[in-house]
C-alpha cells in the first residue's frame, strides 16, 4: 500500500509530463493503426475515444481535489482520469490526421501539428486548475469539432458548405451540453474556467472556418490514393494503362520532370477513394506558372463525377491538347474548390519521345 501511495504522489507530481507522453504515444499509436482499418471500424474507435476523453474529463474535474482525502481509490482516479483524457484525445486527433492528410495535400496537416505543439505548451503553461481544466476542454473540442466535419458528410453522403455549417453547429451544442454536465459537478471551478473555455473555442471555429473556406481544409471522407500525369492513357479491360517515363521511388521529393514531345497531350490520372453510397464531382484544373505575372495560370478545367464503394477509388483522368514548356500542376479538387490532392510537374520539350512504360491503374 505503501509504494502504491508513493506511485500516486509521483503520478500527480508528474501529471503534465505523464499526460504530454500518453498524448504523444496515443498519437502515435493511431498513426499506425488507423490507416488499415475500414471506415466501419474507424467510425467506432472514434466515438469510443470521444467518449473515453468526455468521461475522464468529467472525472478530472470531479476528483481534482481529491488528493485532499486519504483515500487511495479517490487518489487513484484522480491521477488516471487525466492521464485517461490525454490519451484518448491524441488518439482521436491522430486518427483526424491521417484522413485529413491521407491526400496528396500534406500541408493541411498544420492545424494538427501546431495543436501537437500546443499540448507540450499547455501542459507547461496552465499550471492553475481552473486555467488546465479550460485548456483540457478546448482540446475536447478540437476532437469533437475535427471529427464532426469528418463523420457529417459521411452519413448524410454529401459535401460542399452546408455540410461543414452543419458539423460545426453540432459540434457546438454537443459541446454546450458537455459544459452544462460539467458545471453540475463542480460549478465554482467551472465558472473560473469557462472563460478560458469560452476563447478558445472561439479562437478555433474562427480558424477552422477560415480554413475550410480558404481550401485549406480538405473535403474528407474522400481520399488521394493514386494520382500522376502520364504520356497516354488506355482503357483497357477493367483497368486503365497508362505511360510513364519510369516509376520513381517512395523517397524522391524532387519535382517530375516530362519530357514532352510538342504537339502530342499529356493527361492527369486521379483514383479517388469514397464511401459506399457517396456520390460527388470532381475537378481537375491544369494550371501553368506564368514567370512574368508570377502566378498559376489556369488552362483547363475538367469535370466529372464519381461514386463511393469502389475498393481500389473511382478512377478518371483529364487532358491537356499541347503543353509548353514550364512549370505545371494539376489539382484534384470538388466543385467546390476544396483540393484533395495536387501533382506538380515540370514539361520539358524534347524532339524524340523518350523511353516510356506501361502501368496498370
Amino acid at each position: 500500500m505503501d509504494s502504491l501511495k508513493r506511485a500516486l504522489a509521483w503520478a500527480q507530481k508528474n501529471e503534465r509530463h505523464l499526460g504530454a507522453v500518453l498524448f504523444v504515444f496515443g498519437f502515435i499509436t493511431d498513426l499506425f493503426t488507423f490507416a488499415f482499418l475500414s471506415i466501419t471500424l474507424v467510425n467506432l474507435a472514434f466515438i469510443g475515444y470521444l467518449a473515453l476523453s468526455a468521461i475522464c474529463t468529467l472525472g478530472s474535474h470531479l476528483f481534482a481535489s481529491a488528493h485532499d482525502h486519504p483515500t487511495v481509490w479517490r487518489r487513484t482516479l484522480a491521477v488516471l482520469f487525466p492521464l485517461g483524457a490525454q490519451y484518448a484525445i491524441g488518439s482521436l486527433l491522430s486518427g483526424c490526421l491521417i484522413f485529413y492528410t491521407k491526400s496528396a495535400s500534406v500541408f493541411v496537416s498544420w492545424p494538427f501539428l501546431l495543436i501537437l505543439a500546443a499540448v507540450f505548451i499547455g501542459n507547461e503553461y496552465f499550471r492553475t486548475y481552473y486555467k488546465h481544466l479550460a485548456f483540457q476542454v478546448v482540446l475536447l473540442f478540437f476532437a469533437i469539432y475535427a471529427y464532426a466535419i469528418f463523420a457529417v458528410p459521411l452519413v448524410l453522403h454529401q459535401l460542399g458548405p452546408w455540410m461543414f455549417i452543419l458539423s460545426t453547429v453540432l459540434s457546438l451544442i454537443l459541446f454546450v451540453a458537455f459544459l452544462f454536465l460539467l458545471a453540475r459537478l463542480r460549478r465554482p471551478d467551472f465558472v473560473r474556467s469557462l472563460r478560458y473555455a469560452a476563447w478558445g473555442v472561439t479562437v478555433i471555429v474562427v480558424i477552422m472556418s477560415a480554413s475550410y473556406f480558404t481550401g485549406l481544409v480538405p473535403p474528407i471522407p474522400l481520399t488521394l490514393p493514386s494520382a500522376g500525369v502520364y504520356h497516354s492513357i488506355e482503357h483497357r479491360g477493367g483497368d486503365y494503362v497508362v505511360t510513364t517515363e519510369g516509376k520513381r521511388a517512395w523517397w524522391d521529393i524532387r519535382t517530375q520532370i516530362i519530357h514532352h514531345v510538342p504537339g502530342t497531350p499529356l493527361y492527369a490520372f486521379s483514383s479517388i477513394s469514397a464511401p459506399f453510397a457517396f456520390d460527388t464531382s470532381i475537378v481537375h484544373v491544369w494550371e501553368r506558372y506564368d514567370t512574368q505575372k508570377k502566378g498559376w495560370v489556369e488552362r483547363n478545367r475538367i469535370i466529372f463525377p464519381i461514386t463511393g464503394g469502389r475498393d481500389g477509388g473511382y478512377r478518371g483522368y483529364s487532358e491537356v491538347a499541347d503543353p509548353e514548356a514550364g512549370k505545371w500542376r494539376v489539382t484534384i479538387e470538388t466543385k467546390s474548390h476544396q483540393v484533395i490532392g495536387r501533382v506538380y510537374f515540370i514539361v520539358e520539350a524534347v524532339d524524340t519521345a523518350p523511353l516510356i512504360q506501361e502501368e496498370q491503374k
